[in-house]
């Protein structure tokens, strides 16, 4: 396995139950301001997949940043809030860059306030 030492990219998948879908979107977006002014936070983007899912999509400086912000209130608004909300418990995936092919083959960082 790769080092998690470097820049850490997460992709958390997040299942609304039936009739639910706008009510997560809602308490999803309410933590977005938040998690952008967290250390490490790179980036936290929040999008919606072809077959209903909410998707976060995260960049942070390190595994132990990452790891810092699951311990915050956003992530504990998130889990409070949706409780009963989710048609399963939300599936995220820590990876790391294998960097080939220049610049196309890294996701690119984003320049910083």
């Amino acid at each position: 396995m790769k080092s998690t030492s470097g820049r850490c990219i997460v992709v958390a998948f997040i299942s609304p139950r039936e009739g639910a879908f706008d009510q997560v979107k809602e308490i999803l977006e309410s933590v977005i301001p938040a998690v952008h002014e967290e250390p490490g936070c790179e980036f936290y983007a929040l999008h919606e997949d072809t077959t209903g899912r909410l998707v976060f999509i995260e960049a942070w400086d390190s595994r132990a940043l990452w790891i810092n912000h699951t311990g915050l209130s956003a992530v504990a608004t998130i889990t409070e809030r949706t409780e009963g909300l989710l048609a399963s418990e939300p599936d995220v995936v820590e990876m790391y860059g294998l960097p080939v092919g220049g610049v196309r083959g890294v996701l690119p960082s984003v320049a910083r306030r």
